[in-house]
């Protein structure tokens, strides 16, 4: 009698089943986790953005502005589109919150995820920051993912943004 190396059927069945199994245990797991990074890196690229604007306001003591965009558009404000579409940070010669011609692009950022959502009451289409880092205006911002996470970032009166915590509207 030989001996035969590899595995029969029965065996490989056995394995299969509980590859199964695991997976089954492992993926929503696993798709939760992919959820809160995705969340943890949108709420993070939306607070360095406010962070920037805030300090370039203060360096260059002008008016710097940050507006949501359209991709088709990524140099001008779309108060049509939504914040997870992306924005851009300006400086705001005139303060009207919008980026006219002539006025310095600082920084664009392109968007967020699908699943992403971005909601704001008080800051509906822009948000201004003063020579002196306050804002136009105080208020906050809810970044939700697939409709289950959340984060809250809010910008007190002197215009220092903060990351919290929060719940899907």
């Amino acid at each position: 009698m030989r001996y035969q190396d590899g595995l029969t059927v029965i065996e490989a069945l056995i394995v299969l089943a509980i590859v199964g199994v695991l997976l089954a245990l492992g993926l929503p797991a696993l798709s939760d986790l992919v959820e809160d990074q995705q969340l943890i890196s949108d709420s993070n690229d939306l607070f360095a953005s406010l962070f920037t604007a805030r300090s370039e306001a203060v360096t260059r003591n002008e008016v710097v502005s940050m507006c949501k965009i359209a991709t088709a558009t990524p140099a001008a404000c779309a108060s049509g589109s939504s914040w997870q579409s992306g924005w851009i940070i300006f400086v705001d010669e005139n303060f009207d919150g919008t980026a006219d011609l002539g006025e310095e692009i600082l920084s664009t950022y392109m968007g967020m995820s699908a699943n992403s959502a971005v909601t704001s009451a008080a800051f509906a289409n822009s948000i201004s920051y003063n020579p002196n880092g306050s804002s136009n205006n105080n208020g906050s911002f809810t970044i939700c993912v697939s409709g289950n996470s959340a984060r809250d970032i809010f910008i007190n009166a002197t215009g220092r943004p903060r990351i919290a915590d929060g719940s899907c509207p």
